[in-house]
């Protein structure tokens, strides 16, 4: 997901958020076709139950709206910051399991609140007037992104990932597609980026989401979240190498401090 977020904010210089989600949810979606009729799973979906239809559904309106603030985030911000800011899911994800699977939230889940807020607060300090609105854009993004991921918790229970990923992708990339058409883009003018953009629906949509989706069929979504917060690390190292972008001294304060509230608060969790 690092070389993702990279890969993203090379795209989004001549694109725009709507158009790159359109098209890396499309990519996606003929692969995860093709696999799911391949392997039969694609049988799961005339099967699905109604009561396990309500997740699946969520899981990709939620995902339309995280999808779109957080790509628009990446095109204005250092990617390792977006990154950083983005790990506010998991607070949204314990959240959602206080209020509606009644789990407890103790002192662990307190503490690493407020550290998490903590850094989020040193980073909105850091940025001037102008980069102000994408910040609470990305926080708003990341939130939106915990609540799908609550939400495919759920719908992976009752629908294998191939399936479940391809519902996904295809309902994300149909309405941003009808979105530029809308908006009177030509969908076909890529301006060059279309490797980017395929390396992201690959890369990211289909194989990082499929992996995902299998771990947290499996695990606790909290113990999956907790790998993933490493990954502003992995983003940094690629961005300056290929970018040359480097986050300011606060910047990098802030981030540590929300990972290490993403650590306490999951930490809490697992006991």
């Amino acid at each position: 997901m690092a070389v993702v977020f990279v890969l993203g904010k090379v795209a989004l210089a001549k694109l725009t958020p709507q158009f790159f989600v359109a098209w890396t949810f499309s990519i996606a979606a003929l692969p995860l076709g093709i696999w799911s009729l391949i392997d039969g799973s694609w049988k799961e979906i005339p099967r699905c139950r109604r009561e396990d239809w309500w997740p699946v559904v969520g899981f990709g309106l939620f995902s339309i709206i995280a999808l779109y603030l957080i790509w628009l985030g990446v095109q204005h911000l250092d990617p390792t910051v977006a990154g950083f800011i983005s790990r506010v899911q998991v607070l949204m994800a314990v959240f959602l399991g206080v209020v509606f699977l009644k789990e407890r939230f103790g002192r662990g889940e307190i503490i690493g609140s407020l550290v998490l807020i903590a850094g989020l607060v040193i980073i909105r300090f850091s940025f001037g007037v102008s980069m102000d609105k994408w910040f609470w854009v990305m926080v708003t993004g990341g939130l939106f992104f915990g609540a799908a991921e609550a939400l495919a918790k759920r719908a992976v229970q009752g629908m294998s990932p191939v399936p479940l990923n391809f519902i996904r992708a295809s309902i994300v990339g149909l309405f941003f597609l009808a979105v530029i058409i809308y908006e009177g883009q030509s969908p076909w003018e890529f301006k060059g980026m279309f490797w980017y953009v395929a390396g992201v629906g690959i890369g990211g949509s289909l194989f990082a989401r499929h992996f995902f989706l299998h771990a947290i069929r499996h695990i606790e979504i909290s113990k999956a979240m907790l790998v993933r917060q490493v990954q502003p690390l992995f983003v940094f190292g690629i961005a300056y190498i290929t970018l040359g972008m480097i986050p300011t001294l606060r910047e990098w304060m802030g981030g540590i401090l929300i990972l290490v509230g993403c650590a306490v608060m999951i930490g809490g969790r697992r006991k």
